[in-house]
C-alpha cells in the first residue's frame, strides 16, 4: 500500500519553485471585525470586577477629598479676586500644596475633570454589568435549568424524603399540586417527564437587579446635572434695600428687616429675616425665611445664611459723577479679627475698601462711629491710601470723595437652584422599587424527582433546592414537605427521622448538565 501524496494547492509551486503569496483581502464587511473586537474588549473590560472596583475606590477617593478640603463655588472660582483669596486662606495650612491641589481641581472636587472622568467610567461599568447580568435573567424566566442527576437530591443543600403510599404518577401529581397551590410555577423535567419536576418563584425578580442598577446610573447622572448646572451662590442684602437675583430672573430680593436672639451665654439661637420677592416694583411673594425654612420662587431657594454689618456710601470722582452710592456689606475680617471691611469695585478697575469695628471687638483701630476707606490700584493690592471718615462726613481719595454715611445691618442668603433634584427623586423610587422587588420577592428553585419505593410498593418523592443558606427559605421548604405528607397520607420514613433535612455541611452546588 503506498501513500498517495497530497495534491498542491491552485498557484503553489514545487520546491524548488518561488512559492506566490496573496494578499488577504481586506475589503469589504472585513474592515468591521476590528471594531467590533474593539467594541467586545471595552463591553469585557467595563463589566469586569476588578475595572469596577478601581473605580469605586477613585470615586470613594474623591468623595473623600472634596469632604477633607473646602469646597469653592463656581462664581467664586469666575472671579480671580475672589478665587486668589480663597486660595491665600488655605496657604498657612496646605503651604506649597496650595497650588497644586488648584491645578488638580481638589478645591472644586465635584466639577472637576477627573471627576467627571470616573463618574462617567462608573456609569459605563454599572450599565456592561446590567447588560451582561440581562440574558442571564432572561433565561430563567424562559429557559430555565429543569433537569438535574438523580444524585443531585443527595448533595443538595435543602433536601428531603416523603414517603408515599401511591405509584409514581400519583405522587408526581400530588407534588405537582401541592407547588402550584403554593403559588409556584412547575415545569416538567424534559428529560423524564413521567419522573421529575422542576418548580420556582419570583423567576422575573431580576428586574429588581436591573431596577436598582439603573438607579444607581441616574444617581450618577444627577450628580453631574447637579455639580455642572446647579446654582449655589451667596447674596448679601442690606436691610431696607433690594438685590437683583439675576440669571435671567428678572426678579429682586428686598430685606424688609432682620431679626436674632442670643442665648444666656451670647451664642445665637434663632435669626431670621423678613424678605420681598420683588418683580419689577410689583411684590410678587414675602416671607420669613430662617436657616431650616427657606423661601421659594420659580425653582430657586433662598436660604439664611448669615449677618454681619454694612457700611452705607456715596463715591464721587472729580467731575462730580456718582460711581457708586450703595450699602456696602462688610464680609471679611481683618487678619487680627478686630475689624471688618468690604469692597467697592469701581469702573476703572480700582477698588474702595471701608472697614468697620468687628462687633464685639473693643482692641480696634478704629473708634466707634467711624469708618475708614482706603483706595487700591486693583483688587489684588492692599489700599494704598486710608482716611478715616465720621458717620454723614466725607474722605478724599486722590480724585475720589468717599462719603460714609451710616452703618446698618445686612442679611447673608444663599441662592441655591439644583436642577438635578427631579432626576434623584426618580432615581431614589427606582432604588427603592428595585431593592424592594430584590430582597422582598427573592428568586427561588426546587427539584422533584418520584421514585418507585422499594419492593415495589409505593414511592418515594425526593425534594432538593440549591437555594443559599436561609432561615426564610429552610421554614418554607419545610411548609411544602409538610403539605406534600399531607397531600399523599405518609408516614415518616425510619431511615430518615427528619423529612426536610437541611445539608448545611454541604457545599452549595449548582445543578450542571452532566449530574
Amino acid at each position: 500500500m503506498t501513500d498517495k501524496a497530497p495534491k498542491a494547492a491552485p498557484g503553489a509551486g514545487g520546491p524548488d519553485s518561488a512559492a506566490e503569496v496573496t494578499a488577504p483581502d481586506i475589503s469589504g464587511g472585513e474592515r468591521d471585525v476590528p471594531v467590533v473586537e474593539l467594541f467586545l474588549w471595552l463591553y469585557r473590560l467595563f463589566y469586569s470586577k476588578t475595572l469596577g472596583l478601581i473605580v469605586i475606590l477613585l470615586f470613594a477617593l474623591y468623595a473623600f477629598i472634596g469632604s477633607l478640603l473646602p469646597q469653592a463655588t463656581k462664581e467664586l472660582l469666575a472671579d480671580p479676586w475672589a478665587k486668589e483669596s480663597f486660595l491665600n486662606a488655605r496657604r498657612p495650612a496646605l503651604g506649597r500644596l496650595t497650588t497644586a491641589f488648584d491645578a488638580l481641581g481638589f478645591f472644586h472636587v465635584f466639577t472637576s475633570v477627573g471627576f467627571y472622568v470616573v463618574v462617567s467610567l462608573l456609569a459605563l461599568s454599572i450599565i456592561a454589568c446590567t447588560a451582561h447580568r440581562i440574558p442571564e435573567l432572561v433565561k430563567r424566566v424562559r429557559e430555565p435549568r429543569v433537569h438535574v442527576a438523580p444524585r443531585f437530591f443527595d448533595k443538595a443543600r435543602y433536601r428531603a424524603r416523603v414517603p408515599s403510599p401511591d405509584g409514581v404518577p400519583a405522587s408526581l401529581e400530588a407534588t405537582r399540586e401541592v407547588l402550584r397551590k403554593a403559588r409556584w410555577r412547575v415545569i416538567p423535567d424534559d428529560r423524564d417527564p413521567e419522573h421529575c419536576l422542576y418548580a420556582d418563584r419570583n423567576a422575573r425578580s431580576g428586574i429588581g437587579t436591573v431596577l436598582a442598577h439603573a438607579a444607581f446610573v441616574l444617581i450618577l447622572g444627577a450628580f453631574v446635572v447637579s455639580s455642572t448646572w446647579g446654582i449655589e451662590e451667596d447674596l448679601t442684602v442690606p436691610v431696607g434695600s433690594s438685590i437683583e437675583i439675576g440669571h435671567g430672573t428678572g426678579l429682586s430680593v428686598r430685606a424688609n428687616s432682620f431679626t436674632d436672639s442670643y442665648t444666656d451665654t451670647g451664642r445665637p439661637m434663632d435669626y431670621m429675616s423678613d424678605l420681598s420677592i420683588l418683580r419689577g416694583d410689583e411684590e410678587i411673594a414675602r416671607q420669613e425665611v430662617r436657616v431650616n425654612s427657606p423661601m421659594s420662587i420659580d425653582g430657586y431657594r433662598l436660604h439664611q445664611a448669615s449677618y454681619g454689618t454694612s457700611a452705607d456710601i456715596t463715591i464721587v470722582d472729580a467731575a462730580g459723577t456718582v460711581l457708586a452710592q450703595r450699602s456696602v456689606p462688610l464680609q471679611w475680617q481683618t487678619p487680627r479679627k478686630t475689624e471688618v471691611y468690604g469692597r467697592v469695585d469701581l469702573p476703572d478697575g480700582r477698588v474702595v475698601y471701608v472697614f468697620l469695628p468687628a462687633s464685639g471687638q473693643a482692641m480696634s483701630r478704629i473708634a466707634p462711629g467711624t469708618a475708614i476707606v482706603g483706595l487700591a490700584p486693583d483688587g489684588h493690592t492692599d489700599p494704598q491710601s486710608e482716611q478715616a471718615a465720621a458717620a454723614g462726613t466725607a474722605a478724599q481719595l486722590e480724585d475720589l470723595t468717599v462719603t460714609f454715611e451710616r452703618e446698618r445691618q445686612y442679611t447673608g442668603l444663599t441662592l441655591r437652584r439644583d436642577p438635578g433634584t427631579p432626576i434623584m427623586w426618580a432615581a431614589s423610587a427606582l432604588l427603592m422599587i428595585g431593592m424592594s422587588i430584590t430582597f422582598l420577592m427573592p428568586y427561588r428553585r426546587l427539584w422533584a424527582r418520584v421514585e418507585s419505593g422499594e419492593e415495589g410498593t409505593g414511592s418515594v418523592i425526593r425534594l432538593g433546592s440549591v437555594s443559599r443558606l436561609d432561615i426564610t427559605f429552610e421554614r418554607m421548604f419545610a411548609a411544602l414537605v409538610g403539605r406534600i405528607e399531607a397531600a399523599v397520607g405518609s408516614q415518616d420514613d425510619p431511615e430518615d427521622p427528619d423529612p426536610a433535612t437541611t445539608a448545611k455541611e454541604s457545599k452549595e452546588k449548582e445543578p450542571s448538565d452532566h449530574e
